[in-house]
């Protein structure tokens, strides 16, 4: 069976790395010969992917409709048996399109938990199955997909091999001049209004107050920098509140954090906190989107009502004031990552998708 993805995210993280986690999934099942078309110049164009043919075609955005036409032209080529469409960047609409000009049986996986107009049904129309990463994407996109059309969710993965660092607390301590006898706290997210950074620095001068040796580490760049910088200065946490730009060694650096915090408002599901189960670390975060299919208050994890910093300073002081039970949930956490969100499930659920559809 031949499998054409597309995916069209520049960077190689959230949505792509799924992506990659996949191709390596089928490449280690019998019978599926797989190709990606990508983003000339993207991160995931020059991934290392054995098995699996990459056709990198010149793309400059969500508004460039010349794609469709090399898109369609590549399908035309290759003929794959099943068209899969990975949801971002203008990769939905475009695939929408190509499903309609070529009649491949296409796949869309949706990630994101942001509503949309009624008018994008017509979008989703043409796919034969719609994939939702959480239960929280399902229940926005469900009101937009015909009868049959919807899927069972299939929850994004994490490898627990990639997450098993060793921790080096001295070095990641002596990297971003940190007090040896400090408590981290740590946020992974792009720079932006919804993953919630701005109730967390809200939030620190209320922790400090109790616990004066904590610093708070934001990694990750947006257009929300420069406010965010401000308005740490403004509250004079510069010496306790860093950010620390984009990392790619994500897998290094988590094990080296005490308590991973993640307001985030709006969440398909929350890559970083499997991430963070994955190397056992203590998280607290909101009930948005897909997070409560992760984290489960005071089993995996606290979490706090969306845009409260009273409330999420609150729940950080009770974490810090109680290590052991908060080291627990991290613990569990881990367990639960382990049992629900490996790449093997998620593998195989794609894989009957792929054989329900070219069956049909």
């Amino acid at each position: 069976m031949k499998i054409c993805h597309v995916e069209l995210g520049r960077h190689l993280y959230g949505g792509a790395k799924q992506v990659t986690y996949l191709v390596e999934g089928l490449a280690n099942l019998e019978g599926f010969e797989q190709h990606l078309i990508c983003a000339a110049g993207s991160e995931i164009a020059s991934a290392h992917l054995p098995g699996c043919a990459i056709h990198a075609l010149p793309y400059s955005g969500e508004l460039d409709i010349t794609f469709v036409f090399r898109l369609v032209k590549l399908l035309r080529v290759l003929q794959p048996d099943v068209l899969h469409i990975h949801s971002r960047r203008g990769a939905d609409v475009w695939g929408s399109m190509a499903a309609i000009r070529t009649g491949i049986p296409t796949v869309c996986t949706r990630r994101v938990d942001n509503p949309e107009h009624r008018l994008n049904r017509f979008k989703y129309a043409p796919f034969k199955a719609v994939i939702s990463i959480s239960e929280g994407v399902q229940r926005v996109i469900a009101p937009l997909c015909k009868s049959g059309q919807l899927q069972n969710v299939i929850h994004s993965a994490v490898d627990l091999k990639e997450y098993a660092c060793v921790p080096d607390k001295a070095r990641f301590h002596a990297e971003f001049n940190i007090p040896l006898d400090h408590t981290v706290i740590a946020n992974f997210a792009q720079l932006i209004p919804r993953k919630g950074q701005q109730d967390l620095i809200d939030a620190m001068p209320q922790v400090l107050d109790q616990f004066p040796k904590v610093t708070c580490l934001l990694f990750g760049k947006g257009k929300q920098l420069d406010a965010y910088r401000e308005r740490i200065i403004s509250l004079g946490l510069a010496s306790h509140v860093r950010l620390c730009g984009f990392r790619h060694d994500v897998p290094r650096l988590l094990p080296n954090i005490d308590l991973m915090v993640h307001p985030a408002h709006a969440e398909g599901l929350g890559v970083i906190l499997l991430q963070a189960g994955a190397c056992g670390i203590p998280v607290i975060s909101c009930p948005s989107g897909g997070i409560p299919e992760i984290i489960q208050h005071h089993k995996t994890g606290f979490l706090v009502p969306v845009n409260s910093p009273n409330d999420l300073a609150s729940q950080i002081c009770v974490a810090l004031e109680n290590p052991s039970l908060t080291r627990q949930t991290g613990l569990a956490l881990y367990e639960h990552i382990k049992r629900q969100f490996s790449i093997e499930s998620m593998t195989l659920a794609y894989a009957d998708i792929y054989q329900s559809l070219t069956f049909k």
